[in-house]
C-alpha cells in the first residue's frame, strides 16, 4: 500500500513504515542478505530460501543461480 504524499500530484517511493538503509559494513550486508533470503520462508511461500526463484540465495551460497547477479563485496 502506497501512502499519499503531502502535495497533490507527487508520488512516494517508500511504503508507510519502510525506509532506505545504507549498508556500511560486512556485518550489516550479511544481516540484510539473510533477511532478504529468509522473507519467502518466513511468509510460508517456500520451505527453504533456495526454492524461491527470484532469490540471490543460490548465487551467494556458491550454487548455480537461475538469475545472473553481480557480486557485491
Amino acid at each position: 500500500m502506497w501512502h499519499e504524499p503531502a502535495a497533490p500530484g507527487l508520488r512516494c517511493f517508500w511504503q508507510r513504515r519502510f525506509y532506505d538503509f545504507n549498508v556500511w559494513s560486512d556485518k550489516k550486508k550479511a544481516e540484510k542478505l539473510h533477511y532478504m533470503h529468509m522473507n519467502p520462508v518466513k511468509r510460508g511461500l517456500v520451505a527453504h530460501p533456495q526454492q524461491w526463484p527470484w532469490s540471490s540465495y543460490c548465487f551467494y551460497s556458491g550454487e548455480e543461480s537461475r538469475i545472473p547477479f553481480d557480486r557485491v563485496d
